[in-house]
């Protein structure tokens, strides 16, 4: 799943259950709960290394590089709109902690390291048809419930 969801989602049960000692251990459970949802991660599983990500068909690949760069950005803008918003660093802490594990996955593979597969069966991944619908839906939902 992408980032901005799981990071808003973080936050918002940090805004939630304040306490960050019980904020965010949930926040980073959240984590888990997304991945079990509906979701596509354009096919890239575990085992595959950035030498294996950039030597895909061109079309695919810039496919991906532009996804994950339009969540990039996305997730920027929501981590300064939280600030400036709730003043509050907890929240852009616990939004971090929520996208704590896809970090360090990533994390390893700047380094050579193939991506690997420590939360593979936590994964419900489905076709791009349906995947997609839930991007979306999390983000608006979250910030909805932010706003509450």
């Amino acid at each position: 799943m992408l980032y901005t969801p799981h990071f808003l989602t973080g936050a918002l049960v940090m805004k939630y259950f304040p306490n960050p000692i019980i904020g965010l251990p949930l926040a980073f459970l959240s984590h888990i709960v997304l991945d079990l949802m509906p979701h596509n991660d354009f096919g890239l599983t575990p085992g595959i290394t950035l030498r294996e990500f950039f030597r895909m068909e061109k079309k695919r690949r810039n496919l991906i590089i532009a996804a994950m760069g339009i969540d990039y950005i996305l997730f920027l803008i929501v981590f300064i709109w939280l600030f400036l918003t709730f003043k509050n660093w907890w929240l852009n802490l616990a939004g971090i902690v929520g996208v704590l594990p896809d970090l360090a996955e990533q994390f390893l593979m700047l380094f050579g390291l193939a991506l690997p597969g420590w939360q593979d069966k936590l994964q419900w991944r489905v076709s791009a048809k349906y995947g997609f619908i839930y991007y979306p839906v999390i983000t608006s939902l979250t910030i909805y419930l932010l706003l509450r």
